[in-house]
């Protein structure tokens, strides 16, 4: 896989960036989005920008299933989706960096991108 670039990318590239409140909409409509599709499926649109093995890998333990059975809300899931939004948010970041080798992600490159996007100004070009 490729290297993510360091260099801030000249407008050209970039074109049009999305302003500070188009980021929040966006950001706060996948949200909802993914929580939508945690609790069912089949309530998502099918515009949804989530691939399968991420689905699985932030459902893992707030899940359940039975043999022939479609996946049900565990009792984890039911206290995730009681959680506040900061806490959920810690407990997909576990996930998503527990599960990185399966993926064939270095965990410690992945923390080390996650530490340097937390020093970047959201909204903002360097």
């Amino acid at each position: 896989s490729g290297c993510l670039p360091r260099e801030p990318l000249p407008f050209s590239v970039t074109g049009r960036l999305p302003t500070l409140v188009e980021l929040e909409n966006y950001a706060l409509d996948q949200w909802e989005c993914f929580l939508l599709q945690l609790i069912n499926s089949s309530q998502v649109e099918k515009g949804t920008t989530f691939s399968s093995s991420m689905m699985k890998t932030f459902q893992r333990g707030l899940l359940s299933s039975r043999d022939g059975e479609a996946a049900k809300l565990s009792e984890n899931g039911f206290q995730f989706l009681l959680m506040e939004t900061n806490a959920q948010l810690w407990y997909i970041m576990r996930e998503y960096i527990s599960s990185a080798e399966e993926r064939g992600v270095d965990p410690t490159d992945l923390i080390s991108f996650l530490l340097e996007l937390s020093f970047h100004t959201q909204g903002a070009v360097k």
